[in-house]
Protein backbone atom coordinates (compact mmCIF):
# COMPACT_ATOMS: atom_id res chain seq x y z
CA UNK A 1 0.00 0.00 0.00
CA UNK A 2 1.48 3.13 -1.07
CA UNK A 3 2.61 5.82 2.01
CA UNK A 4 0.67 9.04 2.58
CA UNK A 5 2.84 12.09 3.80
CA UNK A 6 0.97 14.34 5.24
CA UNK A 7 4.05 16.81 6.24
CA UNK A 8 6.71 17.42 3.64
CA UNK A 9 9.43 19.12 5.93
CA UNK A 10 13.57 18.79 4.90
CA UNK A 11 13.93 16.49 7.75
CA UNK A 12 11.61 13.69 7.18
CA UNK A 13 12.29 13.69 2.96
CA UNK A 14 15.73 12.95 4.35
CA UNK A 15 14.67 10.25 6.89
CA UNK A 16 12.21 8.93 3.93
CA UNK A 17 15.71 9.01 1.50
CA UNK A 18 17.97 7.45 4.33
CA UNK A 19 15.20 4.67 4.80
CA UNK A 20 15.49 3.89 1.26
CA UNK A 21 19.37 4.04 0.80
CA UNK A 22 20.50 0.48 -1.30
CA UNK A 23 22.13 -1.01 -4.04
CA UNK A 24 19.31 -2.11 -6.66
CA UNK A 25 20.52 -2.47 -10.14
CA UNK A 26 18.43 -1.95 -13.26
CA UNK A 27 17.15 0.97 -14.94
CA UNK A 28 13.24 0.04 -14.60
CA UNK A 29 12.40 1.97 -11.92
CA UNK A 30 14.10 5.30 -12.70
CA UNK A 31 12.75 4.87 -16.22
CA UNK A 32 9.37 4.71 -14.95
CA UNK A 33 9.80 7.26 -12.80
CA UNK A 34 11.29 9.84 -15.41
CA UNK A 35 8.18 9.11 -17.52
CA UNK A 36 5.50 9.48 -14.67
CA UNK A 37 7.72 13.42 -14.42
CA UNK A 38 7.15 14.00 -18.04
CA UNK A 39 10.69 12.94 -18.90
CA UNK A 40 12.30 16.01 -17.34
CA UNK A 41 15.36 14.76 -18.75
CA UNK A 42 14.25 15.44 -22.62
CA UNK A 43 14.44 19.29 -21.92
CA UNK A 44 17.97 19.35 -21.17
CA UNK A 45 21.07 19.02 -22.49
CA UNK A 46 22.44 16.49 -20.50
CA UNK A 47 26.19 16.11 -19.25
CA UNK A 48 27.52 13.19 -17.41
CA UNK A 49 30.36 13.02 -15.44
CA UNK A 50 31.84 9.74 -14.55
CA UNK A 51 35.65 8.26 -13.05
CA UNK A 52 37.03 7.06 -9.85
CA UNK A 53 37.92 10.29 -8.78
CA UNK A 54 37.11 14.46 -9.22
CA UNK A 55 34.01 13.58 -10.34
CA UNK A 56 31.97 16.20 -8.04
CA UNK A 57 34.68 19.29 -8.60
CA UNK A 58 34.95 18.78 -12.19
CA UNK A 59 30.74 18.68 -12.61
CA UNK A 60 30.95 21.98 -10.67
CA UNK A 61 33.50 23.43 -13.00
CA UNK A 62 31.72 21.83 -15.92
CA UNK A 63 28.38 23.44 -14.86
CA UNK A 64 30.04 26.81 -13.98
CA UNK A 65 31.62 27.57 -16.98
CA UNK A 66 28.50 26.65 -19.01
CA UNK A 67 26.89 29.07 -16.41
CA UNK A 68 29.32 31.86 -17.68
CA UNK A 69 29.03 31.56 -21.64
CA UNK A 70 25.29 32.12 -20.73
CA UNK A 71 23.40 28.63 -20.65
CA UNK A 72 21.34 28.13 -17.70
CA UNK A 73 22.94 24.63 -16.07
CA UNK A 74 22.28 22.77 -13.00
CA UNK A 75 24.68 20.39 -11.22
CA UNK A 76 23.63 16.93 -9.48
CA UNK A 77 26.45 15.34 -7.43
CA UNK A 78 26.86 12.83 -5.21
CA UNK A 79 27.66 11.95 -2.12
CA UNK A 80 26.42 14.58 -0.15
CA UNK A 81 28.55 15.41 3.18
CA UNK A 82 26.92 17.32 5.54
CA UNK A 83 23.45 18.07 3.70
CA UNK A 84 21.50 16.22 1.16
CA UNK A 85 20.88 19.96 -0.41
CA UNK A 86 24.38 19.31 -1.70
CA UNK A 87 23.47 16.95 -4.34
CA UNK A 88 21.60 20.01 -6.41
CA UNK A 89 22.96 22.88 -7.53
CA UNK A 90 20.83 24.85 -9.88
CA UNK A 91 22.55 27.97 -11.56
CA UNK A 92 25.59 27.77 -9.40
CA UNK A 93 23.81 28.08 -5.52
CA UNK A 94 22.85 24.83 -3.97
CA UNK A 95 18.88 24.37 -3.16
CA UNK A 96 17.82 25.51 0.08
CA UNK A 97 16.56 22.80 2.51
CA UNK A 98 12.43 24.06 1.63
CA UNK A 99 13.30 23.42 -2.26
CA UNK A 100 14.86 20.38 -1.63
CA UNK A 101 12.01 18.82 0.01
CA UNK A 102 9.45 19.83 -2.14
CA UNK A 103 11.29 18.28 -5.24
CA UNK A 104 11.79 15.13 -3.25
CA UNK A 105 8.46 14.71 -1.08
CA UNK A 106 6.58 15.34 -4.97
CA UNK A 107 8.95 12.45 -6.88
CA UNK A 108 8.61 10.20 -3.81
CA UNK A 109 4.91 10.53 -4.23
CA UNK A 110 4.89 9.56 -7.62
CA UNK A 111 6.79 6.62 -7.18
CA UNK A 112 4.51 5.50 -4.30
CA UNK A 113 1.32 6.17 -5.85
CA UNK A 114 2.49 3.91 -8.83
CA UNK A 115 4.30 1.36 -6.81
CA UNK A 116 7.55 2.17 -8.29
CA UNK A 117 9.93 1.02 -5.53
CA UNK A 118 12.88 3.41 -6.21
CA UNK A 119 16.16 3.71 -4.09
CA UNK A 120 17.34 6.69 -2.94
CA UNK A 121 19.80 7.28 -5.79
CA UNK A 122 17.11 6.94 -8.29
CA UNK A 123 14.56 9.05 -6.27
CA UNK A 124 17.35 12.05 -5.71
CA UNK A 125 18.27 11.69 -9.58
CA UNK A 126 14.43 12.31 -10.86
CA UNK A 127 14.00 15.06 -8.23
CA UNK A 128 16.98 16.93 -9.55
CA UNK A 129 16.28 16.66 -13.32
CA UNK A 130 12.43 17.64 -12.60
CA UNK A 131 13.42 20.45 -10.72
CA UNK A 132 16.32 21.67 -13.51
CA UNK A 133 13.29 21.19 -15.83
CA UNK A 134 10.83 23.35 -13.68
CA UNK A 135 13.34 25.66 -13.28
CA UNK A 136 13.86 26.57 -17.09
CA UNK A 137 17.48 25.42 -17.14
CA UNK A 138 19.32 24.28 -20.27
CA UNK A 139 22.00 22.13 -19.00
CA UNK A 140 22.01 19.21 -16.47
CA UNK A 141 25.22 18.23 -15.35
CA UNK A 142 24.92 15.09 -13.84
CA UNK A 143 27.56 13.33 -11.45
CA UNK A 144 27.22 9.64 -11.75
CA UNK A 145 26.93 7.54 -8.35
CA UNK A 146 28.42 4.00 -9.31
CA UNK A 147 29.88 3.30 -12.73
CA UNK A 148 27.78 4.20 -15.35
CA UNK A 149 26.30 0.44 -17.07
CA UNK A 150 23.58 0.33 -14.41
CA UNK A 151 23.76 3.90 -12.78
CA UNK A 152 20.13 5.75 -12.50
CA UNK A 153 21.87 8.81 -14.64
CA UNK A 154 22.38 6.93 -17.76
CA UNK A 155 18.37 6.75 -17.76
CA UNK A 156 18.63 10.69 -18.72
CA UNK A 157 20.19 9.23 -21.83
CA UNK A 158 23.48 12.09 -21.94
CA UNK A 159 24.28 13.40 -25.04
CA UNK A 160 28.17 13.89 -23.37
CA UNK A 161 30.22 12.00 -20.68
CA UNK A 162 33.43 13.48 -19.43
CA UNK A 163 35.42 11.05 -17.91
CA UNK A 164 37.89 12.21 -15.37
CA UNK A 165 40.03 9.05 -14.18
CA UNK A 166 40.09 5.65 -13.48
CA UNK A 167 40.96 3.71 -10.74
CA UNK A 168 40.59 0.39 -8.95
CA UNK A 169 37.37 1.19 -6.96
CA UNK A 170 34.22 -0.96 -6.26
CA UNK A 171 35.25 -3.34 -7.52
CA UNK A 172 32.80 -6.08 -6.44
CA UNK A 173 30.73 -4.12 -9.24
CA UNK A 174 32.76 -3.07 -12.00
CA UNK A 175 35.57 -5.55 -12.29
CA UNK A 176 39.14 -6.25 -11.04
CA UNK A 177 41.05 -4.31 -13.53
CA UNK A 178 41.29 -0.97 -14.93
CA UNK A 179 40.18 -2.28 -18.19
CA UNK A 180 37.15 -3.44 -17.03
CA UNK A 181 36.43 -0.69 -15.15
CA UNK A 182 36.92 2.17 -17.67
CA UNK A 183 34.16 -0.39 -19.95
CA UNK A 184 31.56 0.04 -17.46
CA UNK A 185 31.99 3.78 -17.25
CA UNK A 186 31.97 4.16 -20.26
CA UNK A 187 28.85 1.78 -20.86
CA UNK A 188 26.59 5.04 -20.98
CA UNK A 189 28.31 6.83 -24.57
CA UNK A 190 25.85 6.23 -27.25
CA UNK A 191 25.76 6.92 -31.18
CA UNK A 192 26.61 10.76 -31.59
CA UNK A 193 27.77 11.56 -28.46
CA UNK A 194 31.51 13.14 -27.12
CA UNK A 195 33.19 11.88 -24.58
CA UNK A 196 35.96 14.54 -23.06
CA UNK A 197 39.04 11.91 -21.40
CA UNK A 198 40.60 13.51 -18.24
CA UNK A 199 42.98 10.57 -18.02
CA UNK A 200 46.13 9.85 -20.42
CA UNK A 201 46.50 6.39 -18.66
CA UNK A 202 46.88 4.13 -21.92
CA UNK A 203 45.02 1.67 -20.75
CA UNK A 204 41.88 4.00 -20.32
CA UNK A 205 42.64 6.35 -23.77
CA UNK A 206 42.41 2.52 -25.72
CA UNK A 207 39.43 1.23 -23.42
CA UNK A 208 37.95 4.67 -24.77
CA UNK A 209 37.98 4.76 -28.52
CA UNK A 210 37.47 1.55 -28.67
CA UNK A 211 33.90 2.15 -27.01
CA UNK A 212 33.66 5.13 -29.50
CA UNK A 213 34.41 3.32 -32.51
CA UNK A 214 32.42 0.77 -31.90
CA UNK A 215 28.74 3.02 -31.22
CA UNK A 216 29.88 5.56 -33.05
CA UNK A 217 30.95 8.57 -30.61
CA UNK A 218 33.50 11.20 -30.88
CA UNK A 219 36.41 11.56 -28.25
CA UNK A 220 38.14 14.69 -27.23
CA UNK A 221 41.54 14.06 -25.19
CA UNK A 222 41.91 17.11 -22.86
CA UNK A 223 44.71 18.85 -23.91
CA UNK A 224 45.83 19.31 -19.97
CA UNK A 225 47.17 16.11 -20.10
CA UNK A 226 50.32 17.86 -21.04
CA UNK A 227 50.24 19.30 -17.20
CA UNK A 228 53.31 19.05 -15.35
CA UNK A 229 52.35 16.34 -12.74
CA UNK A 230 52.78 18.61 -9.64
CA UNK A 231 50.09 21.03 -10.71
CA UNK A 232 47.16 20.21 -7.69
CA UNK A 233 44.81 17.49 -8.70
CA UNK A 234 42.05 20.24 -7.90
CA UNK A 235 43.05 22.51 -10.50
CA UNK A 236 43.18 19.79 -12.69
CA UNK A 237 39.56 18.97 -12.58
CA UNK A 238 38.73 22.28 -12.76
CA UNK A 239 40.44 22.88 -15.73
CA UNK A 240 39.06 19.82 -17.40
CA UNK A 241 35.37 21.13 -16.93
CA UNK A 242 35.92 23.99 -18.54
CA UNK A 243 37.76 22.19 -21.31
CA UNK A 244 34.15 20.03 -21.58
CA UNK A 245 32.32 23.22 -21.69
CA UNK A 246 34.37 24.55 -24.66
CA UNK A 247 33.93 21.41 -26.31
CA UNK A 248 30.56 21.24 -25.97
CA UNK A 249 29.81 24.79 -26.32
CA UNK A 250 32.08 24.25 -29.58
CA UNK A 251 34.16 27.54 -28.78
CA UNK A 252 36.98 28.68 -26.45
CA UNK A 253 35.80 30.62 -23.20
CA UNK A 254 36.47 34.03 -23.50
CA UNK A 255 38.92 35.48 -20.53
CA UNK A 256 35.89 37.00 -18.65
CA UNK A 257 34.24 33.63 -18.81
CA UNK A 258 36.69 31.33 -17.62
CA UNK A 259 37.59 33.74 -15.08
CA UNK A 260 34.03 34.09 -13.83
CA UNK A 261 33.65 30.25 -13.95
CA UNK A 262 36.59 29.25 -12.05
CA UNK A 263 36.24 31.67 -9.32
CA UNK A 264 32.56 30.06 -9.31
CA UNK A 265 33.27 26.69 -9.20
CA UNK A 266 35.79 27.30 -6.35
CA UNK A 267 33.41 29.30 -4.56
CA UNK A 268 30.74 26.29 -4.91
CA UNK A 269 33.09 23.26 -4.48
CA UNK A 270 31.65 20.67 -2.38
CA UNK A 271 32.51 20.23 1.23
CA UNK A 272 35.65 18.07 2.08
CA UNK A 273 37.34 19.02 -1.05
CA UNK A 274 40.51 20.43 0.58
CA UNK A 275 38.61 22.31 2.93
CA UNK A 276 41.09 24.05 5.37
CA UNK A 277 40.17 25.07 8.69
CA UNK A 278 42.84 26.53 11.78
CA UNK A 279 42.27 24.69 15.05
CA UNK A 280 44.69 26.23 17.48
CA UNK A 281 46.65 27.57 14.74
CA UNK A 282 46.99 24.04 13.12
CA UNK A 283 46.14 23.84 9.11
CA UNK A 284 43.68 21.16 9.32
CA UNK A 285 42.56 19.83 5.32
CA UNK A 286 39.53 17.90 4.98
CA UNK A 287 39.96 15.85 1.79
CA UNK A 288 38.29 13.17 0.76
CA UNK A 289 40.85 9.97 -0.10
CA UNK A 290 38.47 6.92 -0.71
CA UNK A 291 41.13 4.38 -3.18
CA UNK A 292 45.08 4.74 -2.83
CA UNK A 293 44.79 6.71 -5.98
CA UNK A 294 42.57 9.42 -4.37
CA UNK A 295 44.79 9.46 -1.52
CA UNK A 296 47.92 9.83 -3.15
CA UNK A 297 46.17 13.01 -4.51
CA UNK A 298 45.36 14.33 -1.64
CA UNK A 299 48.89 13.50 -0.15
CA UNK A 300 50.28 15.44 -2.92
CA UNK A 301 48.14 18.30 -2.54
CA UNK A 302 49.21 19.05 1.05
CA UNK A 303 52.53 18.58 0.12
CA UNK A 304 52.30 21.38 -2.50
CA UNK A 305 50.91 23.45 -0.29
CA UNK A 306 52.26 23.26 3.03
CA UNK A 307 55.69 21.63 2.07
CA UNK A 308 57.53 19.23 4.18
CA UNK A 309 55.68 20.43 7.51
CA UNK A 310 55.32 17.49 9.78
CA UNK A 311 51.66 15.62 8.95
CA UNK A 312 49.14 14.08 11.50
CA UNK A 313 46.38 12.53 9.56
CA UNK A 314 43.13 11.06 10.76
CA UNK A 315 41.69 8.26 8.24
CA UNK A 316 38.43 6.25 8.57
CA UNK A 317 37.49 4.06 5.85
CA UNK A 318 34.56 1.81 4.32
CA UNK A 319 34.11 -1.70 4.51
CA UNK A 320 34.47 -2.32 0.66
CA UNK A 321 37.61 -0.12 0.07
CA UNK A 322 41.27 -1.34 -0.12
CA UNK A 323 42.16 -0.23 3.19
CA UNK A 324 45.21 -2.11 3.34
CA UNK A 325 46.86 -0.22 0.74
CA UNK A 326 45.55 3.06 1.65
CA UNK A 327 47.19 2.11 5.15
CA UNK A 328 50.65 1.59 3.57
CA UNK A 329 50.79 4.64 1.56
CA UNK A 330 49.53 6.77 5.02
CA UNK A 331 52.58 4.73 7.00
CA UNK A 332 54.92 6.42 4.38
CA UNK A 333 53.58 9.73 5.10
CA UNK A 334 52.03 10.60 8.56
CA UNK A 335 54.04 11.48 11.29
CA UNK A 336 51.09 10.28 13.36
CA UNK A 337 48.10 8.79 12.38
CA UNK A 338 44.60 8.27 14.32
CA UNK A 339 41.75 5.93 13.05
CA UNK A 340 38.00 6.65 13.41
CA UNK A 341 34.70 5.66 12.35
CA UNK A 342 33.17 7.74 9.59
CA UNK A 343 30.41 9.36 10.38
CA UNK A 344 26.45 9.00 9.06
CA UNK A 345 28.38 5.63 7.38
CA UNK A 346 25.92 3.39 9.04
CA UNK A 347 26.93 -0.32 8.94
CA UNK A 348 29.03 0.48 5.59
CA UNK A 349 31.83 1.93 8.08
CA UNK A 350 34.73 0.01 9.11
CA UNK A 351 35.14 -0.07 12.95
CA UNK A 352 38.63 1.51 13.62
CA UNK A 353 39.41 -1.32 16.63
CA UNK A 354 39.22 -3.64 14.00
CA UNK A 355 41.22 -1.70 11.61
CA UNK A 356 44.00 -1.61 13.90
CA UNK A 357 43.77 -4.89 15.06
CA UNK A 358 44.05 -6.29 11.44
CA UNK A 359 46.37 -4.38 10.10
CA UNK A 360 48.58 -3.14 12.97
CA UNK A 361 49.16 0.24 10.89
CA UNK A 362 51.81 1.79 11.92
CA UNK A 363 53.53 5.85 10.87
CA UNK A 364 56.21 7.00 9.61
CA UNK A 365 58.30 6.92 12.66
CA UNK A 366 56.79 3.30 13.47
CA UNK A 367 54.40 4.20 16.13
CA UNK A 368 51.76 2.20 16.21
CA UNK A 369 48.71 3.88 14.97
CA UNK A 370 46.06 5.50 17.79
CA UNK A 371 42.29 4.91 17.87
CA UNK A 372 39.76 7.30 18.78
CA UNK A 373 35.83 6.10 18.26
CA UNK A 374 34.70 9.64 17.16
CA UNK A 375 35.71 11.99 14.44
CA UNK A 376 36.06 14.64 17.45
CA UNK A 377 38.39 13.00 19.53
CA UNK A 378 40.21 11.61 16.60
CA UNK A 379 40.92 15.52 15.33
CA UNK A 380 42.00 16.32 19.36
CA UNK A 381 44.64 13.92 19.36
CA UNK A 382 45.99 14.54 15.70
CA UNK A 383 45.85 18.48 16.50
CA UNK A 384 47.41 17.86 19.82
CA UNK A 385 50.38 16.06 18.18
CA UNK A 386 50.95 18.48 15.60
CA UNK A 387 50.73 21.65 17.81
CA UNK A 388 54.28 20.01 19.75
CA UNK A 389 56.50 20.10 16.17
CA UNK A 390 54.86 22.65 13.67
CA UNK A 391 52.57 20.62 11.74
CA UNK A 392 49.60 20.04 9.61
CA UNK A 393 46.75 17.86 9.69
CA UNK A 394 45.07 16.16 7.18
CA UNK A 395 41.32 14.32 7.47
CA UNK A 396 41.11 11.89 4.62
CA UNK A 397 39.96 8.59 3.54
CA UNK A 398 35.90 8.35 3.05
CA UNK A 399 34.24 11.61 2.44
CA UNK A 400 31.97 10.50 5.76
CA UNK A 401 35.22 10.59 8.10
CA UNK A 402 35.27 14.58 6.41
CA UNK A 403 31.77 14.74 7.40
CA UNK A 404 32.12 13.63 11.39
CA UNK A 405 35.21 16.10 11.13
CA UNK A 406 33.42 19.24 9.70
CA UNK A 407 30.35 18.88 11.50
CA UNK A 408 32.70 19.61 14.63
CA UNK A 409 34.48 22.44 12.86
CA UNK A 410 31.26 23.93 11.66
CA UNK A 411 29.70 24.03 15.28
CA UNK A 412 26.92 21.29 13.48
Amino acid sequence: MAATFLYPSYKAACDELDRRRRVDLGFERIDALLKLLGDPHHSLKVVQVVGTNGKGTTAVALASALEAAGGPTGAYLSPHVLSYTERMMPRGHYVSEEEFAAAMWKTIKVADANEIPATQFELLTAGALALFRDAGLEWAVLEAGLGARHDATTAAEPEAVVLTNIGLDHTEYLGDTVEEIAEEKLASLGPGAVLVLGTGDPRVVGAAWETARRVGARVVEHEGMGEPENVPYLAHNERLGVRAAEVLLGRSLRPDERGAALSAARAARPPARFEVHDVRGVPVVVDGGHNPEGLEAALGAVRAEYGDRPLGVVFGALKEKDVGSMLNVLSREAHALVLTRPAYAGGRALDPEGVDGKYEPRDAGGRRARVASDAGGALRVAVGEMEKVGGVVLVTGSLYTGAGVLGRLRGR
